[in-house]
């Protein structure tokens, strides 16, 4: 497993991407941040949420109360948590395996095709951060609920889970990536 791993994090950026799409790349996305309460959960994000679980992991949610504190995608449902165990050779080669297909060159060049086609605005996992707006560029991730990554949990390292963000496109399901799609059933 340890050597798929590896294979996988190699060929990163090389692997083609999704073929026979019609529909030209999505853009990069800017951020987006939560600007209203959703009361249900959002087509597009519970159906890239369904894709990935049955890429294995468990379904974490989406939404979350807009009672709590601080703005979040999940509170206007353009957010999923994958569940997905850090510590897991598992679950360290399901992650590895999208991050490598989210974030490869389709056979037309164009760069992180699969992530700019969902609609992915960012991505955190086990304490890095892949943001549109960087080229989804791996970057050190800590939240700002933490002091350094020591006292930081589990949880918010992002290492008992992948938080993935979507554009308010992609979560309505209207990049290319769901336009695409056979209509489920």
């Amino acid at each position: 497993m340890v050597v798929l791993f590896a294979a996988l994090l190699a060929g990163v950026g090389v692997v083609p991407a999704q073929a026979g799409f019609v529909l030209p790349v999505d853009g990069y996305a800017k951020y987006q941040p939560q600007k209203k309460c959703a009361r249900k959960d959002k087509a597009g994000t519970v159906a890239l949420a369904q894709w990935l679980v049955a890429r294995g992991g468990r379904y974490g949610g989406t939404l979350r109360s807009c009672g709590s504190g601080g703005r979040s995608e999940h509170k206007d449902g353009r957010a999923y948590d994958w569940m997905l165990d850090a510590n897991s050779l598992d679950d360290q080669a399901t992650a590895a395996a999208f991050v490598v297909e989210a974030f490869a060159d389709d056979e037309l060049g164009d760069t992180d095709a699969l992530a700019r086609r969902m609609g992915i605005m960012y991505v955190i996992w086990n304490d890095k951060m892949y943001a549109a707006w960087d080229g989804f560029e791996p970057k050190p991730y800590l939240s700002p609920g933490c002091r350094s990554r020591k006292t930081c949990s589990t949880t918010l390292r992002h290492r008992d889970h992948m938080h993935i963000s979507l554009t308010m496109a992609g979560a309505k399901g209207r990049t290319s990536w769901y336009l695409e799609r056979p209509a489920p059933g």
